[in-house]
């Protein structure tokens, strides 16, 4: 049902939801494992704080009143509802923590709230252990020190993480973001290609911004430089944003290039109530980010996965060529990796899983032959992928390897050491450009042909849809990821062996962005079937049915329309926020329970005669049914089941690894070519008929006894699930037989393979809708 909550306080306040119940939203939203958890654990943090010896302070150079101004307007969480068989968004106005009255956690949460728009929260902790005892920490006794260790620590790991999960669904980023970007393209002063060398991709760059932060945190009368002086894109970017969020500075958009406007700008004196500064240098030998800091980084400094339009993505992918005088630019490549993409996108013909593993049809985009030469430098990656990229590379990698530049073994040796240390420091060769180009080719191809089964408000993504992106994805091990994608892109594509649980990795790291647990190409040699006849908990391995990540939340189609086609376990619905109708994992998954509910016997007919199995719809009008997604209460609440309702009334507790296992290895197709569903038996076969009714025995409450057994020895059961999509998700998921097959176009043939396999057993088959 709808309910619109109409509640004074809570993040819920003011939100109309599509849920099942109150208590149900706000326990995913407050409960132990809810999503709404910063400000409690701001006190906690807080008070560890002060049990440490200290008091959570602001600093001089921070104003209150400037960054309750800036957020007040722009401050406002977005929510993700599945409703009306669609993924929503919504707004959440009381579901944001970002201005708080504290000033000692206000001006935490600022420069948090300005990390998180860079780093990922691993490198923001480390950054926070250092500047929080240095300057936002009031001791107690003058002759102690505060170390952030331990209990703290942890403390603080969990403050931040609870932080980033609002920030990332905050309309605020987005703000941040752009006013940051229009600064940096107004730096005035030198080319932007010289503004692009101030980024260090190879170096680990936290001790810098430790330092430029603890200068920020530092009373302007104790500073030993008025102004701050940097050689680094990221410093004057975490400045700009430290500006915006009301510290008393001023990233200063012109830059230094020369020896007297380094001087000027290091030396100049400030008119009352002007701003300290922190200005860009891109001159050799004058001293820069001077805060002298000893620090041996642990955390990764990688940029932060950003939010982009899926035609943004070239344009960060290769941004450090944008305006490259030399061979390849940003634009050229951008047109290559469009071209890709769209050529790619039209070779979807559609998706089919099989015992649990996908397959992707797709349709050649040119029936001429690929050159052999192509076929090797495409083998890099994978060699179907040829299928895909075909048009794309005829039109812009030569036919010859004699080619300058396109030589496969030089182009090989290039791309193991493409964005290394090594590689930026050598002379910029034609098979470099080279790889830049097959890079745009394969990716822009993997994005187009999986693009096909997302979904942005119902329709599917296009390439002016939301995604998040890594900045630095070509530079991470030589491309690696990439080939990852590309050898699950091509298995789907050769043949079916690729197993849900890699689909659904590749769906989140490409669209999401996020870091999976392991990898793909591992999990890929992972069994699939799963063994029922042990009744307890089905199998370890999880089946993720959604994941939330950067901003950005995935959910199945099963989820949002049910269906009794295995192929909706592999399209996403993509949308903005943080998801509200579905609980999450510690890892910000949507995760399929485990739990079985316990099996009980059904008493069967003892002497049953029926000599014709056919459809039977013995569920009355007045009895309607419909599945429900919910927390398993009775397990693990960070997880979901399928709940089986009439009027209102929980009837069964349903598990999805049972369902899914069931439509991909006991569905049987018809081989007969003329499909029947009236099939003739022998008396003495005896062959029971098991309405929905006999398997809903009711106790208090309503509530079913557990799964049905019907795995009596020697009996035949024929189950009619063929009502609606809920009758046989109930029949399928909720019967348990040792024997099982589901009919699912054709009874004739279901008979037959049941038959011949288990003439001489028990067995049972369910006819599905």
């Amino acid at each position: 049902m709808s309910v619109a909550f109409a509640v004074s306080a809570g993040p819920l306040a003011q939100v109309g939801l599509e849920i099942a119940s109150l208590p149900t939203a706000y326990q995913l939203a407050i409960g132990a494992y809810g999503w709404f958890k910063a400000r409690e654990r701001s006190k906690s943090l807080q008070e560890l704080i002060s049990v440490s010896g200290g008091q959570l302070v602001s600093t001089s150079s921070f104003s209150l009143s400037l960054y309750r101004t800036s957020r007040t307007d722009r401050t406002s969480m977005q929510g993700v509802v599945v409703q009306d068989e669609k993924v929503q968004q919504t707004s959440l106005p009381k579901g944001s923590t970002a201005v708080p009255q504290d000033p000692g956690i206000a001006c935490l949460r600022a420069i948090t709230a300005g990390l998180l728009a860079v780093y990922k929260t691993e490198a923001i902790v480390e950054i926070l252990q250092d500047v929080i005892p240095y300057g936002l920490v009031q001791l107690n006794q003058h002759d102690t020190s505060l170390e952030i260790e331990g209990a703290l620590l942890s403390s603080l790991k969990q403050w931040v993480s609870a932080v980033a999960l609002e920030e990332d669904s905050e309309i605020f980023r987005k703000f941040l973001l752009e006013t940051v970007t229009a600064r940096q393209s107004r730096m005035t002063g030198v080319p932007i290609d010289d503004v692009l060398e101030m980024d260090h991709p190879f170096i680990n760059e936290i001790p810098l911004v430790i330092g430029v932060l603890r200068w920020i945190l530092t009373p302007a009368h104790k500073r030993d430089s008025k102004n701050y002086p940097t050689r680094s894109l990221k410093m004057w970017t975490v400045a700009s944003v430290m500006e915006i969020l009301g510290f008393e500075i001023q990233a200063d958009e012109a830059v230094a290039q020369s020896i007297r406007e380094y001087e000027s700008a290091l030396l100049v004196s400030h008119r009352f109530g002007a701003k300290p500064r922190v200005f860009p240098v891109v001159l050799h030998g004058e001293d820069t980010d001077p805060t002298p800091l000893m620090h041996i980084p642990r955390a990764s400094d990688a940029p932060k996965p950003q939010i982009t339009m899926i035609r943004g993505i070239p344009w960060i992918m290769f941004r450090h060529l944008r305006g490259s005088p030399d061979g390849v630019d940003t634009q050229y490549l951008a047109d290559i990796w469009r071209m890709s993409f769209t050529s790619a996108k039209a070779c979807f013909r559609g998706i089919t899983m099989l015992t649990q593993n996908v397959k992707i049809d797709v349709e050649a985009n040119e029936g001429v032959a690929a050159p052999e030469h192509h076929k090797t430098l495409i083998s890099e990656f994978s060699p179907e992928l040829v299928r895909i990229c075909g048009t794309t590379m005829r039109h812009y990698i030569p036919l010859s390897p004699s080619t300058p530049g396109w030589n496969v073994s030089e182009v090989r040796d290039q791309m193991r050491t493409l964005g290394s240390e090594e590689d930026s420091a050598r002379k910029r060769l034609p098979c470099k450009d080279s790889c830049y180009i097959l890079y745009a080719i394969v990716c822009g191809a993997i994005y187009g042909l999986c693009s096909n089964v997302c979904l942005d408000n119902g329709d599917i993504l296009g390439e002016d849809s939301e995604v998040a992106f890594a900045p630095n994805l070509l530079f991470q091990n030589g491309g690696r990821k990439v080939k990852d994608w590309a050898t699950i892109v091509g298995h789907a594509m050769k043949r079916n062996q690729v197993p849900l649980a890699s689909w659904s990795d590749l769906i989140f790291e490409l669209f999401l962005s996020k870091d999976t647990e392991s990898s793909m190409l591992k999990s890929m040699n992972a069994p699939s079937s799963t063994d029922y006849s042990n009744m307890q908990n089905p199998r370890c391995q999880r089946l993720f049915l959604g994941a939330q990540s950067n901003g950005l939340t995935a959910v199945a189609d099963i989820l949002v329309k049910l269906s009794t086609r295995k192929e909706s376990f592999c399209f996403y619905h993509i949308a903005r926020g943080q998801v509200l109708s579905f609980p999450l994992t510690e890892d910000y998954y949507i995760q399929a329970s485990t739990y079985l509910e316990p099996a009980s016997v059904l008493m069967l007919d003892p002497d049953p005669n029926k000599s014709v199995l056919h459809r039977f719809d013995d569920t009355h009008s007045d009895f309607p049914m419909r599945v429900d997604i919910e927390p398993c209460w009775a397990g693990d609440p960070r997880t979901v089941l399928f709940v089986l309702r009439s009027h209102g009334v929980p009837i069964a507790s349903m598990n999805i690894f049972a369902f899914i296992d069931r439509m991909s290895f006991d569905s049987v197709e018809c081989s007969c070519q003329t499909p029947s569903w009236e099939v003739p038996v022998r008396l003495s076969e005896r062959w029971q008929l098991v309405n929905l009714h006999q398997m809903m025995r009711t106790r208090f409450k309503g509530m079913s006894f557990g799964r049905v057994d019907v795995s009596v020895a020697d009996s035949k059961t024929l189950i009619d699930g063929s009502q609606s999509v809920a009758a046989t998700i109930y029949a399928v998921s909720h019967v348990y037989a040792r024997h099982l097959c589901v009919a699912t176009d054709c009874l004739a043939c279901t008979y037959t393979h049941a038959m011949r396999n288990w003439e001489n057993s028990d067995a049972t088959v369910v006819i599905a809708c």
